[in-house]
């Protein structure tokens, strides 16, 4: 497994990263989550041992990372690096082989994975001459290329449309049920939520929150209801704390304190008017990623 232990670096007089502990699991998505500017992207590059910490230590499979640990590592930039004129089977080849695959082993492997992106016909094509969206394929595809046992993603969702965000979130399950460890650094909340079994939120350098999803969740002290949204909500002022976030689907978000009685709401919200919906739900990533990151003003 991925362990970072205690691990800190400063850039001059600016804290990048400050006492960060953490544990990415094999067959298992760890969400690194947090706002421009927290830590992320210099962890990740501890992670991948292009930078080295001031105090603490990364480790994989008990041992620290090096040059040679790194090679087996597949990582996804955010910015991504595909050389737009050459091709792109002479590009895979190449990364294939700086991490130790043979050629015929890097050829059959690239076959198979450009059928599952449906690229088949793109074999011989050069970036430059895909959309967008094909070339993010690409890119993922040497990424994951040579089987690697931890993968690395920083924003893989950019610029995809739904359609290939599926094809892109079925892989990554495909190589979670082979027992790869992933980490994933994304700002769509909604994926990580529904890939990741283990997050942590870093703010201002320091991680705020960190462990498994489910029993964040679990312990959240706040209650959370969704409910039809009514012409008039003021019936809400009777239940101290309560505060609604209206949706333009029409289902409010109404969040209660742990004292608020779920029951004694819709009750109320009954002799206001009719409702149709109404449902105890869990906080949603979101919900926790507002409460723990705060704006630089309020954190001031």
């Amino acid at each position: 497994m991925l362990e970072l232990n205690h691990v800190s670096k400063r850039f001059g007089s600016v804290q990048a990263v400050s006492d960060l502990s953490l544990v990415a699991r094999p067959g298992a998505v760890f969400g690194l989550l947090g706002p421009n500017g927290a830590g992320k992207t210099t962890s990740i590059r501890m992670i991948l041992d292009i930078l080295q910490p001031d105090q603490g230590e990364v480790r994989w499979a008990g041992h620290r990372v090096d040059a040679v640990t790194r090679r087996t590592f597949g990582y996804l930039p955010e910015e991504r690096g595909l050389y737009p004129k050459d091709k792109i089977t002479e590009q895979l080849l190449f990364f294939g082989r700086l991490h130790g695959m043979k050629t015929a082993d890097a050829r059959a492997r690239m076959q198979e994975l450009f059928e599952a992106f449906g690229l088949t016909d793109k074999l011989n094509s050069k970036p430059v001459e895909l959309s967008k969206g094909n070339q993010q394929k690409v890119q993922f595809i040497a990424a994951i290329l040579h089987r690697p046992p931890l993968l690395v993603l920083d924003e893989p969702f950019s610029g995809f449309d739904p359609i290939n965000v599926e094809v892109v979130k079925d892989a990554v399950r495909d190589l979670v049920a082979a027992g790869t460890a992933v980490l994933l650094s994304s700002h769509r909340m909604e994926q990580v939520e529904e890939l990741c079994e283990d997050i942590c939120i870093i703010d201002r350098s320091r991680a705020v929150v960190n462990g498994s999803l489910k029993e964040i969740k679990r312990s959240w002290p706040d209650r959370f209801v969704h409910m039809t949204q009514l012409p008039d909500m003021s019936f809400l002022e009777a239940f101290p704390g309560a505060t609604v976030r209206p949706s333009a689907n029409g289902i409010a978000a109404v969040r209660l304190t742990p004292q608020t009685d779920p029951a004694a709401i819709l009750r109320a919200a009954v002799t206001a008017g009719p409702v149709e919906h109404f449902e105890i739900v869990e906080p949603s990533l979101t919900d926790i990623y507002l409460h723990y990151v705060k704006p630089e003003d309020a954190a001031a």
